[in-house]
């Protein structure tokens, strides 16, 4: 990466919370790892440790599949850990959080025609317990996704600060404060960013929450929104958003700070989009248990 391009992605990223960098994956790659995607929901993979309890199913109204969530891959998976540490894809990260960069946790999300369903706005931050606030994440597009196909949406500039957040049921009543709070906690003890294994937290809260965000929504699709936890309401009300459709390949490098969402897949096409996760060299774990993250770059971990 030349100086002057390195240059003009930190201001792009320092202005805006985000940049968007084309084909850091070729067509064939994608088409690639779809097929692998699709071997590991059916459980046909061979060469992996992928375990069925990292894919969850989440469902909406009338028993449609809302999404699919394939967690922690790059650990467990060797093609998505190639993925994770491909220079076109570290390159950027160290480029934007400096050189050091640790894998702090990835899951690939599927979101079927029709059917899969939106994640409201919100900040990554909120979710996790990693100090300084300012991780940065890959969304990888497998394939086109157009402005009605669930592409990834932003508010420029939002990471500027931490914004409140909470639980709203039916996406419009808020659940008590106290109640959120005791949630969000729960979230720590369950390994903070859905990590049991490599950030603290106990594997046993893993699979209860597991048990009622995921399994439990196929008779009550409602309990799905207590994993929807969004910025408040009026955080959003008036703010300027951004769609950003992308080609096959293309990818979203964005700030942990930064409010952003995706909207149902109106289209008639699947979306598949891994989402990998980085923390600078000096970022610090300040959840409970302990934690150990690996270095984005290969040649670190040899």
């Amino acid at each position: 990466m030349s100086p002057t391009s390195s240059e003009s992605l930190r201001e792009s990223y320092a202005r805006d919370g985000y940049v968007v960098v084309p084909q850091v994956l070729s067509r064939e790659e994608c088409g690639a790892l779809v097929a692998r995607t699709e071997g590991l929901m059916r459980g046909e993979v061979r060469d992996t440790r992928v375990r069925p309890n990292q894919i969850q199913t989440q469902f909406g109204a009338g028993n449609g599949v809302k999404m699919v969530k394939l967690s922690q891959l790059t650990a467990s998976d060797p093609v998505f850990g190639e993925l994770a540490s491909r220079p076109s894809v570290v390159d950027v990260v160290e480029t934007l959080i400096g050189p050091g960069a640790r894998i702090f946790r990835d899951v690939l999300i599927v979101k079927p025609g029709r059917t899969g369903g939106p994640v409201s706005y919100h900040q990554d931050s909120a979710y996790w317990d990693v100090e300084p606030k300012a991780l940065v994440s890959c969304w990888v597009a497998l394939t086109d996704v157009a402005a009605d196909g669930s592409c990834l949406e932003v508010i420029p500039g939002t990471h500027d600060r931490s914004r409140p957040h909470g639980l709203y049921l039916r996406g419009r009543h808020p659940l008590p404060q106290p109640v959120v709070s005791a949630l969000r906690k729960a979230v720590s003890y369950a390994g903070t960013g859905d990590n049991p294994g490599e950030a603290g937290g106990s594997t046993a809260v893993w699979k209860l929450k597991r048990l009622v965000l995921a399994q439990a929504t196929r008779y009550l699709p409602v309990l799905g929104d207590l994993q929807d936890y969004r910025v408040r309401l009026e955080e959003v009300a008036s703010a300027r958003t951004l769609s950003l459709p992308l080609r096959a390949g293309d990818a979203v490098f964005f700030h942990s700070l930064l409010l952003h969402a995706t909207g149902p897949n109106r289209s008639e096409r699947t979306r598949y989009a891994p989402i990998i996760s980085y923390m600078s060299r000096d970022a610090r774990f300040v959840g409970r248990g302990k934690a150990d993250f690996r270095p984005a770059r290969r040649e670190q971990a040899a």
